[in-house]
C-alpha cells in the first residue's frame, strides 16, 4: 500500500490530536493543524502533516516552546512588533498575521514582524488569509541554513518563503504567488528522499558545491542534518531576492538567520503585511479588473501542446476544491510517520496499524 485514501477534515484531525500530544498548548494546536491542512488541501503535500515529525524532532531538542507567552513588544496604528517566544511557527505565524489583517481592517494597512519564531509552514496560507478577506496579503520569513550564497559552497542562507495574494475578483479566484526562493523548496527533496526517487540537476549541490542528483546528498530525513546545498533559483537573481526577504523578515526585527539560528530554524524572524485596496479605490472597481486581467491572460494564445493557461495559484486553487470533495491520498511513508509519534506517546499500542490513526 502506498497510499491511504482520506479526507480533509480527517487530515485537520490528525493535525491537531499529534500537535497536543507533542504538548502544543491547545489554542496553537488549533491554529498549526490549519496550518498544515491548508498545505494539504492546496496539494504542498511536504508541508501538510508530513511535517510533524519534523515539529516533535524540534520539539525534542527544545527548539520550539510548545507552551509560548507570546507578546507585542510594540505597537501603532499601522503596526505591531511580536516576540513570540520560540512558539510553533505554523501557529504563531498564523496569530501575527491575523494581527496585521486587523490593523489593515482599522487603518488601511497592517505590517506586523516577529521574532524568535520557527519554520512557518507554507507561506501561502497567510497570504491568502488576508486576500480571503477582501486584503491584499504578503507574508516571507527566512528559514534554516540550506543555501549558499552565488560563488560559493558553504551555507549561509535559507530559502526565503515568500506570498503575495491579491483577493478574488466577482467571478474569479484570487491571484496567489507562494514559493521558496529556490529552484524547489528544501519539502520536495525531503518527499524524493521518502519515496527514494533521484532529482533533477539544478536541484541541489552535495557538500562539495558539486551538481547531484541524490536527494540524500542533501538531507538525511533521520537526523536532519543538511550536508548539501539548495539552489537559487535563476541563479543570481534568486540569490538577491534571497537575501532581500531575509532582510525585511529578520535583520528589519533583529531576529536571527543563518548561522545564528537553531538546527530546525529556532529563532527566526517573521514579516506579514496587508492593505485594504479601498484606501486606493473602491473594491468593488478593482474585482471588476482583476475579472478582466485573469480572462486576459487565461484567453491568450498558448503554445502548441498546451491545454489551458493558468494564473498564479489557481492549480493549488482548483486542487483545494478537488481535495475538498474527493479526499487525499496520503503517503503511507508519511502516515507511517504520524504513526510512530502516535505509539511514542501512547495512543496507540505497537500493534496498531496507518488504519488506526483515523479510527
Amino acid at each position: 500500500m502506498n497510499t491511504i485514501h482520506v479526507t480533509l477534515k480527517q487530515l485537520y484531525t490528525l493535525a491537531h490530536e499529534t500537535l497536543l500530544m507533542m504538548g502544543v498548548k491547545p489554542s496553537l494546536a488549533q491554529r498549526g493543524a490549519a496550518t498544515l491542512n491548508a498545505a494539504d488541501a492546496r496539494g504542498v503535500d511536504s508541508h501538510g502533516v508530513a511535517r510533524l515529525k519534523f515539529y516533535d524532532k524540534c520539539i525534542g531538542r527544545g527548539e520550539i516552546n510548545p507552551n509560548p507567552a507570546i507578546r507585542i513588544i510594540k505597537e501603532t496604528p499601522v503596526s505591531a512588533f511580536f516576540d513570540c517566544d520560540n512558539g510553533i511557527g505554523i501557529a504563531t505565524a498564523d496569530l501575527v498575521m491575523d494581527k496585521a489583517i486587523a490593523l489593515a481592517k482599522q487603518s488601511g494597512v497592517g505590517i506586523c514582524t516577529a521574532i524568535n519564531g520557527h519554520h512557518i509552514g507554507v507561506a501561502g496560507h497567510y497570504a491568502l488569509k488576508a486576500a480571503k478577506q477582501d486584503l491584499i496579503g504578503f507574508a516571507c520569513a527566512p528559514s534554516r541554513m540550506m543555501v549558499a550564497p552565488t560563488g560559493g559552497k558553504e551555507k549561509m542562507l535559507g530559502n526565503s518563503p515568500n506570498s503575495l495574494a491579491f483577493p478574488a475578483g466577482l467571478t474569479t479566484p484570487p491571484i496567489l504567488m507562494d514559493m521558496a526562493s529556490t529552484t524547489v523548496p528544501a519539502g520536495k527533496v525531503e518527499m524524493a528522499v521518502r519515496r527514494g526517487e533521484p532529482v533533477p540537476i539544478g536541484w541541489i549541490l552535495d557538500k562539495e558545491g558539486n551538481d547531484t542528483t541524490n536527494p540524500a546528498d542533501f538531507q538525511n530525513t533521520e537526523t536532519g542534518e543538511v550536508p548539501g546545498s539548495l539552489l537559487p533559483m535563476a541563479g543570481a537573481k534568486g540569490y538577491c531576492i534571497i537575501v532581500m526577504i531575509e532582510l525585511l523578515s529578520s535583520i528589519l526585527s533583529g531576529a536571527k538567520t543563518g548561522p545564528h539560528l537553531a538546527t530546525g530554524g529556532g529563532g527566526m524572524g517573521f514579516f506579514a503585511a496587508a492593505i485594504d485596496p479601498e484606501i486606493i479605490r473602491p473594491p468593488a472597481e478593482l474585482k471588476k479588473d482583476l475579472d478582466e486581467y485573469y480572462h486576459m491572460i487565461k484567453r491568450s494564445e498558448k503554445r502548441n501542446g498546451v491545454q489551458e493557461i493558468y494564473l498564479p495559484g489557481e492549480i493549488e486553487h482548483n486542487q483545494t476544491i478537488k481535495r475538498m470533495q474527493q479526499g487525499v491520498d496520503l503517503s503511507a511513508v508519511v502516515a507511517g510517520e504520524v504513526l510512530k509519534l502516535h505509539q511514542k506517546y501512547g495512543r496507540l499500542n505497537e500493534e496498531a496499524t496507518i488504519e488506526d490513526l483515523f479510527q
